[in-house]
């Protein structure tokens, strides 16, 4: 259209009229492409903050982390070793890994599979659901145990965790992962002995019933659990044998209250520390049962905390309590736990990608605002030679 109008100005001057209205389009036209390059630029700065000085997690930390809050690097690691903080030395002695191998981990992307485990503080799945126990000698005295638990028992990062790995004559392949200076490894390690994963004596079953939604039993309903809903948890234990069997009923609420608070223990003992509840030892005489409820409300208001940095089963919209088996109730989140979810879907990039992706986006704006400002002066250049009697 610019080109068609200039060309036959000079055969039909009437149509510096028409000059005149495409000028005028033009001045709004880089008015736009002007707030359109400042809310760029502005947009590549925040980009470029975000890219080279990454905010930290608000949720980086977990009662679960082998260190709490992970660490730094490597060197920060070999350092806690070296104190045994956390008795990370005494946790890996018992496993077989010493420093000699811990020096030689080299920086690699972990990612997780089918097999891969993770030593964690606390149990949180059962034997039933391939959990083992680790228990260790503390060097200041005494013994404490901790937990391998399955990695794809929980939400996995497709792109894997950061971390180093390396191998060792004991273990094999093995990784440290920097947010919880967690083990990770291919297989259960040779000193967790069969034993410690134990067959179950008795049949562990859970139950959970919605009190406020109508008595409703959650894993029928398709019904999210909404705040301040009330949900009884029933654990049964069952002695199918034909001799009298001794078991412990307990089970760790930590994810369950994340969203929620125990309002009745059904007579079991609570450790905030761990987040466990239990009851007393029992013995079953053949073929016979006995079941324990509790009841948990959950909170007014549902966080919209991030997922666990260190824990991709923290805050994740989901209440999960093991007993034997594992019981999931799907919770209803505020809308920004769900962009949360889109966002976490889409593709990883790079600090180079998106450097890449900045500069073509910042040179093709600046090429149509540049392009809009050449156009506008040159009509009007050519309306004061019009004007002017030159053409």
């Amino acid at each position: 259209m610019f080109r068609k109008l200039i060309s036959n100005l000079p055969f039909s001057p009437a149509l510096i009229h028409d000059v005149g209205f495409y000028a005028k389009r033009l001045h709004g036209e880089e008015i736009t492409r002007r707030t359109t390059l400042l809310f760029v630029a502005l947009a590549l700065i925040m980009q470029s903050l975000a890219v080279f000085s990454p905010p930290e997690s608000a949720n980086a930390s977990s009662e679960q982390d082998i260190i709490r809050g992970g660490v730094s690097s490597l060197d920060d690691f070999l350092l806690r070793y070296d104190r045994n903080e956390d008795d990370i030395k005494d946790i890996l002695t018992k496993v077989g890994i010493g420093r000699p191998e811990l020096s030689a981990l080299k920086p690699e992307k972990i990612v997780p599979n089918k097999d891969t485990y993770l030593l964690t503080r606390y149990g949180q799945l059962s034997a039933s659901a391939n959990e083992a126990s680790l228990p260790y000698d503390r060097s200041g005295g005494g013994a404490a145990v901790r937990y391998f638990s399955p990695l794809d028992s929980s939400r996995l990062l497709e792109s894997g965790y950061d971390g180093w790995t390396g191998s060792s004559p004991s273990v094999g392949w093995f990784g440290i992962m920097k947010a919880n200076g967690g083990l990770v490894t291919q297989g259960l390690p040779d000193a967790v002995s069969p034993t410690n994963l134990g067959t179950p004596t008795a049949v562990k079953t859970l139950t959970a019933v919605n009190l406020t939604q109508d008595n409703t039993v959650i894993g029928n309903n398709p019904n999210k659990v909404q705040p301040l809903d009330k949900i009884a948890y029933t654990l049964k234990v069952t002695n199918n044998n034909d001799t009298s069997v001794t078991t412990r009923l307990s089970s760790n609420l930590s994810d369950a209250l994340e969203y929620s608070h125990l309002i009745d223990g059904g007579g079991g003992t609570f450790s905030g520390e761990t987040k466990e509840l239990s009851w007393p030892q029992v013995q079953l005489a053949p073929h016979t049962s006995q079941e324990r409820t509790f009841v948990v409300q959950l909170l007014s208001e549902l966080p919209a905390t991030a997922t666990g940095q260190s824990n991709p089963s923290s805050f994740d919209c989901v209440m999960t309590v093991v007993f034997g088996m594992r019981h999931q109730a799907s919770v209803a989140c505020p809308a920004a736990k769900t962009a949360e979810l889109l966002i976490s879907q889409f593709p990883a990039a790079g600090i180079a990608a998106n450097v890449i992706f900045a500069s073509i986006l910042l040179v093709t704006v600046l090429f149509f605002y540049a392009r809009t400002r050449q156009m506008r002066n040159e009509i009007r250049i050519i309306r004061h030679n019009m004007n002017a009697g030159i053409m």
